[in-house]
């Protein structure tokens, strides 16, 4: 689904951005307990304005990012954002049904986008298919006591069915060949992790 108008302006806010840059990239670098990988080819679904491509490419190196995002002004936002740059490439994509070879990235990320596919475990799938073995799946995302409660549903359109917590995700994870090296959750409301294809 994409985001409506509230959640938009949220995304691209500039407070969101600070939480971004000097706390979530924080406590996401705190899961590369054994130091970062080589990433070379790296690939983040859902990239919105643009954060998460930098994250990628300040705090991991990678060499070249793939963002897809289902949103076309998102992903217009996240170009303008960045500027011509030969290492990053924008396409308008489905996470479940990603337009990639099997084992085209070293790295994929999702920052707070997985709450927003209806069949989130076809999305997984899909992740861990274009993930090379040994490479990587860095996320972190909003979980179901977040998202179906009043305020949540009165201010964003989010899928209300088949939601998840941070074991019934980790469990998803497993089935599909990523082995969890780190993961933290805020009970019931969000969580991150660290996995590694097998």
């Amino acid at each position: 689904m994409k985001l409506n108008q509230t959640e938009r302006t949220l995304v691209t806010s500039k407070a969101r951005q600070s939480l971004q840059t000097n706390i979530e990239s924080r406590l996401l670098m705190r899961l590369f307990t054994d130091g970062v990988p080589l990433v070379e080819n790296a690939l983040e679904i859902g990239c919105g304005g643009g954060q998460g491509v930098q994250f990628l490419r300040q705090r991991l190196g990678a060499s070249t990012i793939t963002a897809v995002d289902l949103d076309k002004d998102m992903l217009s936002l996240a170009r303008e954002r960045l500027g011509k740059v030969s290492w990053a490439t924008f396409i308008e994509a489905d996470v479940c049904k990603l337009p990639f070879d099997n084992g085209a990235f070293d790295m994929v990320a999702e920052f707070a986008m997985l709450h927003h596919v209806p069949d989130w475990q076809s999305g997984i799938n899909e992740i861990a298919r274009v993930i090379k073995p040994g490479g990587h799946f860095l996320f972190w995302d909003l979980y179901r006591a977040a998202i179906v409660n009043p305020l949540s549903k009165r201010l964003f359109d989010h899928p209300l069915e088949n939601r998840f917590n941070h074991g019934e995700l980790l469990t998803e994870l497993e089935k599909n060949g990523l082995k969890v090296i780190k993961s933290s959750s805020v009970p019931s409301l969000f969580g991150m992790g660290l996995c590694r294809k097998g």
